[in-house]
């Protein structure tokens, strides 16, 4: 896979996870705390997990392998959720611009939460950072319907159909 398909890749996930945000905006706070039976415990706590988890991979890349999951993640409301996604997006914008073609075939050495060394490509931890958020969007998507509400599509070929992105 060239820079470029990562490159967009990543694009894409901005604009998905950007689309569904803007539809977790429309859900009142207390349904978004709702307590559910999801992994994450609500909507607003899967979001959390969501969000979470870019900048846990946000900050393996840049040098550091955090112990856990950050402080604010199961405390944050919504905003300070979509400002931590935005800074999280400008940190990795900022990142992949400086990072030079053949860095994508490089391993990255990092700890997990547990401890344990990884070590794996730059190009398939990216591919993985899109995979996961896919992932959890879908199941966002499905709890914001569950609750009578309708979200966006965050398909990728929504994406694709977009103006300026024909012939893609």
């Amino acid at each position: 896979m060239s820079r470029a398909d990562l490159l967009d890749l990543v694009a894409y996930t901005e604009w998905a996870t950007g689309r569904l945000t803007e539809a977790l905006a429309t859900v009142p706070d207390p349904l978004r705390r709702r307590r559910d039976d999801s992994a994450f415990g609500s909507l607003l706590g899967t979001f959390a997990h969501l969000v979470a988890a870019e900048w846990v991979w946000q900050q393996r890349f840049a040098g550091e392998s955090p112990p856990g999951p950050p402080d604010w993640v199961g405390v944050a409301p919504f905003d300070e959720l979509v400002r931590e996604l935005r800074d999280v997006e400008r940190a990795r914008a900022a990142w992949l611009a400086a990072l030079p073609d053949d860095a994508l075939e490089r391993p990255l050495a990092y700890r997990t939460f547990a401890g344990v060394e990884g070590h794996n490509r730059i190009a398939d931890l990216l591919r993985h950072v899109v995979n996961h958020g896919t992932y959890h969007r879908g199941q966002v998507a499905m709890r914001i319907r569950q609750l009578g509400f309708s979200p966006p599509s965050t398909d990728y070929i929504a994406w694709l159909r977009l103006p300026g992105r024909a012939g893609r």
